[in-house]
């Protein structure tokens, strides 16, 4: 049995010195938090998944501790609260009890008397939250089936295990209904990647296997903080031979009416229960690793399945672990040998990222983006991180792996949020734009105000004398509107003793019915007749 979680809200360093020290005592009980007041011990209680149990002293402020214990027990009627009281009295007795609390303690209580009184109101506590869950699972999921999900290696040490730990979490996340069953019945290990002391497991199950109740799921499940609820394997492997090939489909079918996502670990042998499962699975999954004992043991394995009209070849996915690119063996020369489907997604080679997670029994403490992104992949090309169509099976693997990002962003309203920001950035844009053309429109009236005092500057070394010529010879370089009256403007001016022609023209403003302010120039002097013009 997993430790009992404890939380603590005592007035003085004394008082919690003395509680935490006593509790080093006590093996099967853990204290996640101390608090000194009660509002910071309401906060924490509502964010410790799992958490069992409550210690409040009477002293406990700013308020009043009877007031504390019926709101705790109002907001969370699955924790037990155990009141600590210097003298016990009778009339406190009542109070705690009529408040919802489930036992009194004295300060000064020995290490037995707090171990025994905290286990009871702990058990209590968990046995309320499984009733709790059970009345969850207690309709079937409405018009539909659960997906089945099969995971098996073609040899032993492939990471079976680990990647259907990971793949549970990362649908369990994802908002899915998750059911883990460790179906390696002989050597199933998912108690120690998740440091699980189990009493009950599948073998629970087969005796009641024709009428299976959300009660008795939720006495056999375990339910971890992560999310999936989990379906162990037999602490002893030899118990693992009641599991009939009959059992497992009551079971499995079971599991499918209640969970969204069902995720097998088949591990690596096969018998009548891992056999029934890879039969009744929407998605049959084969491990491999780059090496070919491993490719030979999986074509075995999937030629076996054929044989015995187990499953088709055509039906079956293989997935490449401990993918690296120094491998001799890749995933194309792979999916030739096996001649079946192979995922896309590999995941790759990262065996120290994995041991401080495997070794402590806690799966969230794998932090290596590489693998955990590759889990998220994987999890979205098998279909797990959307729903199943109405009254079938999961998506096939080609939609699930193209579509499931749009999915997930129209389910999560990511797309309103995108519009929203959208909008907020349209005036920044319309800015930006209009400042671009009028840069356009600038360099286009000082282009042509170039090409007219350069034409005008012609005519006048013919036409010295005639104003309307030398006029008309420069506007016939420009077009409207900047030919305009009032915006274009020619003149003769003397400069050193030499003539030039210089053309103004407004520039026009990007805003309609806006009069522009700016004015562009240019300048051509004027040569005599027979000489050459400069612009």
């Amino acid at each position: 049995m997993s430790t009992y979680q404890v939380l603590i809200g005592v007035p003085t360093d004394e008082l919690e010195d003395v509680l935490t020290a006593r509790f080093e005592e006590i093996p099967d009980a853990g204290v996640v938090g101390v608090h000194r007041s009660s509002r910071e011990l309401v906060e924490s209680v509502a964010g410790i998944p799992g958490l069992d149990v409550v210690l409040v002293h009477g002293d406990l402020g700013p308020i009043p501790v009877f007031d504390l214990i019926r709101d705790i027990s109002r907001s969370h009627p699955q924790l037990a609260v155990i009141l600590i009281v210097d003298e016990a009295a009778p009339d406190t007795f009542t109070n705690a009890m009529e408040a919802g609390a489930r036992g009194l303690l004295q300060s000064d209580a020995t290490v037995d008397e707090l171990r025994a009184r905290v286990a009871h109101a702990a058990e209590w506590s968990r046995t309320l939250r499984r009733h709790l869950e059970a009345a969850s699972l207690d309709l079937p999921l409405p018009g539909r089936r659960g997906q089945i999900v099969t995971l098996t290696g073609a040899k032993g040490g492939v990471g079976t295990t680990t990647t259907a730990i990971h793949l549970a979490r990362v649908a369990a996340k994802a908002g899915r209904m998750v059911c883990l069953v460790d179906l390696d019945l002989q050597s199933g290990d998912i108690p120690g990647y998740y440091d699980l002391k189990h009493r009950r497991s599948i073998v629970d199950l087969v005796e009641a296997a024709d009428d299976i109740s959300a009660a008795m799921l939720a006495e056999t499940l375990h339910v971890h903080h992560d999310g999936p609820h989990i379906l162990l394997a037999p602490v002893h492997g030899e118990h693992g031979e009641d599991v009939t090939a009959r059992a497992a489909r009551q079971i499995l079918g079971a599991l499918r009416s209640r969970y969204d996502l069902v995720i097998i670990d088949c591990g690596s042998s096969v018998n009548d229960a891992t056999a029934m499962a890879v039969e009744l699975s929407d998605t049959s999954v084969v491990l491999v690793t780059p090496d070919l004992p491993a490719l030979r043991g999986a074509q075995r394995l999937i030629a076996m399945w054929g044989r015995l009209q187990i499953r088709d070849t055509k039906n079956v996915t293989a997935l490449l672990t401990r993918h690296s690119r120094r491998n001799e063996i890749q995933p194309d020369f792979a999916r030739k040998l096996l001649g079946t489907e192979m995922l896309r997604t590999t995941v790759p080679a990262a065996y120290r990222a994995l041991e401080e997670a495997s070794n402590t029994g806690t799966p969230d403490r794998l932090t290596d983006e590489g693998l955990l992104k590759a889990f998220g992949r994987l999890a979205a090309e098998l279909g797990m991180l959307t729903p199943a169509h109405d009254g079938g099976p999961a998506a096939p693997l080609g939609e699930a792996a193209e579509g499931v990002s749009a999915r997930r962003l129209r389910g999560r309203g990511d797309s309103g949020a995108s519009i929203v920001e959208f909008a907020s950035l349209v005036p920044f844009l319309g800015l930006a734009l209009l400042l671009a053309w009028q840069i356009v429109l600038l360099g286009v009236t000082g282009l042509y105000a170039s090409h007219a005092a350069g034409e005008g500057a012609r005519q006048a070394s013919i036409t010295p004398d005639d104003s309307e010529a030398i006029l008309e010879a420069a506007t016939k370089r420009v077009l409207p509107p900047w030919d305009e009256e009032g915006t274009f403007r020619l003149e003769q001016v003397a400069v050193d003793g030499n003539t030039y022609v210089e053309v103004t023209i407004a520039m026009p403003a990007v805003l309609p019915g806006v009069d522009s302010p700016w004015d562009i120039s240019s300048r051509s002097l004027v040569f005599p007749e027979g000489g050459t013009d400069a612009a």
